[in-house]
């Protein structure tokens, strides 16, 4: 041990008397953490906001949109919005497509991004049926920078997001909004349908009426065969009166259809009538003015009035429903008198009547289009058949009656004939009113069901839903799962993540350079005499060692408090990054003094070797398998390991278990050193062909 001691200290005092050697030493200590430090820091965060966002990429839309139901929907102009909140990447909006390509061929932008003209299009062409997948044409400039088109990459996936969440808002925003509105108005729209159901239901009850009617008519008709039929051979002589009786009936029935049409006409024509005097009326109460004479304006109105009782007290003898109508009319009579009785009326009172009279006179000419409606699909058709019928019937028995003279035998035949025809017909139209009145309960059911409705839970939630905001149905489809992350040894930036790799890194370097500008070799002098082999190997190891200790001393301190790097246990940082120094130090020393030139070799190809395949920048699962193959027997790997723990924080005793396989490699590292002896001759060689050739140190 003291033999050692005596090599290292008169290494040390050959060194204390050169000042150029104490530079070179000061030189060697401060490299390492420069190395470190400058590599650290350009890798702080290349993958953050603040550097992504000058990396310039060109986004261009020819988007010219669509129009769905009323709603202008232009996906590529949502897209380039949501771009220009996009603060990740440095977005250029260009003014023409050519310009986007041209700066990404030029080198101005990393890419660019252009949205074809039909892309909307194609976008909602689903809804048709026959979906076409739109398409973004993206350009890269792959020669700029290797590892910009990989951040860029992300772009597509960006804009991905951007186009899905667009479009599901857009679609899911129209959508909610017409929920919206239905909800909003379902109580007034409900009221309007249980309206037009009671109409409905209303003209299927007068319809069943007049079918009844019908029935009893016909059967009438049969007695009234049948009984032709019983008195038949006392009228062969009565044929003559007959066939005037018939005639006589058959004029009266003519009358009767020519009455019946006449009615229907003046019913039609009363009801138009009416609506062009409410016309007149609403045209001279709209022209009126504060000093217009109301009454004398409205003199006529008293004979649109007793026009419209007498119209509907004709058609209430049809059992027409015209209550809508008379409520209506109620109601503008009411606003008519408000005019004669006020004989001080203001401009804003004036205005409120003129409105109050224009909607009355709307809701009586909607009331009486739809009486009309009624009267003519309803009622007029069955007056119309019913003596259409019985004219019918009249003609032919006058035709009989006509041929009897000739043929009498055949008016019983005709008459059976004709009472099975009525008997039928009898049937059918029984049938139709049953059909009618069964159709009517159920209009009754389904009115009962929307009346109910208001009440009903399930109602109730749906229409809760539907008053939602679309805004948030809309933000909900579009996005419909958030992501939780929870990070595990969270480290802050990238630059202190990558901070063990080039901490490592740096101190194989220092120690690579060390062997490089430090002799390894012992000289035999008068001091140093009785010294043995192994005494001088660790007597000179110690220079190496205190300079790589001074390496990871600054190293570590400038990580920790100049580039001030994330580190969760910074003193076990530095105490884990001197055994590493210890390591490499004495593992490059041994090869040096064992095999000189050829051992620095080894440890620059080490070198090479572990930067590629130790899983420094790349996860070792992604490189080659040769390097999978080998990294778990390089000491980065355990060295990058330890100090991970440090910088992210411990996980059971992996640190230990790191340090533990790097003293493997200082065991390794003294056997190396103490083989120096078998390899003193070949080692000699090699010194003097290097010599001889005046060229290699």
């Amino acid at each position: 041990m003291i033999n050692i001691f005596r090599v290292f200290l008169s290494d040390v005092k050959r060194l204390s008397s050169n000042v150029v050697a104490i530079v070179i030493i000061m030189g060697l200590s401060i490299i390492p953490a420069l190395y470190a430090w400058f590599n650290i820091m350009s890798n702080w965060d290349p993958y953050g906001e603040g550097a992504t966002s000058q990396m310039n990429i060109a986004v261009y839309s020819c988007d010219e949109g669509v129009a769905l139901g009323g709603l202008s929907v232009n996906v590529g102009s949502t897209v380039i919005e949501n771009l220009e909140a996009n603060k990740t990447i440095g977005w250029v909006f260009t003014e023409t497509e050519m310009d986007a390509l041209q700066g990404v061929y030029n080198g101005d932008f990393y890419a660019a991004l252009v949205v074809p003209e039909n892309f909307t299009e194609d976008m909602l062409s689903f809804l048709n049926g026959d979906p076409n997948h739109p398409t973004i044409s993206y350009y890269e400039n792959s020669k700029k920078n290797a590892i910009a088109t990989k951040i860029t990459s992300k772009v597509k996936t960006t804009v991905q997001e951007e186009v899905n969440a667009a479009i599901l808002s857009t679609l899911t925003e129209a959508a909610s909004s017409a929920g919206e509105l239905l909800a909003g108005n379902s109580e007034s729209i409900t009221e309007g349908v249980l309206v037009k159901l009671e109409e409905i239901e209303q003209n299927l009850g007068t319809y069943a009426n007049l079918l009844n009617t019908l029935s009893l008519l016909t059967g009438s008709a049969a007695d009234l065969v049948d009984t032709t039929q019983s008195i038949l051979p006392s009228v062969e002589g009565l044929i003559e009166g007959s066939q005037g009786s018939v005639s006589a009936m058959q004029e009266s029935v003519l009358s009767g259809s020519q009455t019946a049409q006449a009615v229907a006409s003046m019913v039609d024509i009363s009801l138009n009538n009416i609506n062009a005097q409410l016309s007149n009326v609403n045209q001279t109460v709209q022209n009126f003015t504060v000093d217009t004479s109301f009454a004398d304006q409205l003199k006529g109105f008293e004979k649109v009035s007793d026009m419209v009782y007498g119209t509907l007290d004709t058609l209430d003898s049809f059992d027409v429903d015209t209550s809508s109508v008379r409520e209506s009319f109620g109601k503008l009579e009411g606003s008519i008198d408000e005019f004669t009785a006020d004989v001080a009326i203001t401009d804003e009172k004036l205005n409120t009547l003129k409105g109050t009279v224009a909607d009355c006179i709307s809701s009586v000419s909607s009331s009486i289009s739809s009486l009309q409606s009624s009267f003519d699909y309803s009622i007029a058709p069955g007056l119309n058949n019913s003596v259409n019928n019985i004219e019918i019937s009249l003609i032919e028995a006058q035709s009989m009656l006509e041929s009897l003279d000739d043929s009498f035998p055949q008016i019983d035949s005709a008459l059976e004939s004709y009472q099975t025809t009525l008997e039928n017909g009898t049937g059918d139209i029984t049938a139709t009113k049953e059909y009618v009145i069964e159709l009517q309960n159920g209009v009754r059911e389904l009115i009962d069901s929307l009346n109910g409705l208001s009440d009903n839970e399930q109602y109730k939630e749906v229409m809760e839903l539907l008053e939602t905001e679309p805004e948030i149905i809309a933000s909900f489809i579009s996005s419909p799962i958030q992501m939780d992350e929870v990070a595990f040894y969270e480290i802050e930036t990238y630059g202190s993540a990558m901070s063990p790799f080039y901490t490592v890194l740096a101190l194989w370097v220092g120690a690579l350079i060390t062997v490089a500008l430090v002799h390894v070799k012992v000289v035999d002098t008068d001091d140093l005499k009785g010294v043995k082999n192994y005494q001088k190997f660790f007597g000179r190891y110690i220079v190496f060692f205190l300079i790589g200790q001074a390496q990871t001393l600054i190293t570590v301190l400038g990580n920790l408090f100049y580039v001030q790097i994330y580190c969760v246990h910074p003193f076990l940082f530095w105490v884990t990054s001197a055994i590493i120094s210890f390591m490499f130090t004495l593992f490059m020393y041994s090869l040096t003094y064992s095999f000189g030139n050829v051992g620095e070799a080894i440890a620059v190809v080490i070198m090479v070797v572990q930067v590629a395949g130790a899983g420094g920048t790349f996860p070792v699962e992604v490189l080659p398998a040769v390097y999978q193959a080998v990294y778990k027997f390089l000491p980065f790997t355990y060295a990058m390991n330890g100090l991970r723990e440090c910088v992210g924080g411990f996980y059971g005793n992996y640190l230990a278990k790191d340090l533990g396989v790097l003293g493997i490699y200082i065991l390794i590292s003294v056997a190396i050193g103490l083989l120096r002896k078998p390899f003193a001759k070949l080692n000699h060689m090699i010194e003097e062909s290097k010599e001889k050739s005046g060229l290699l140190i």
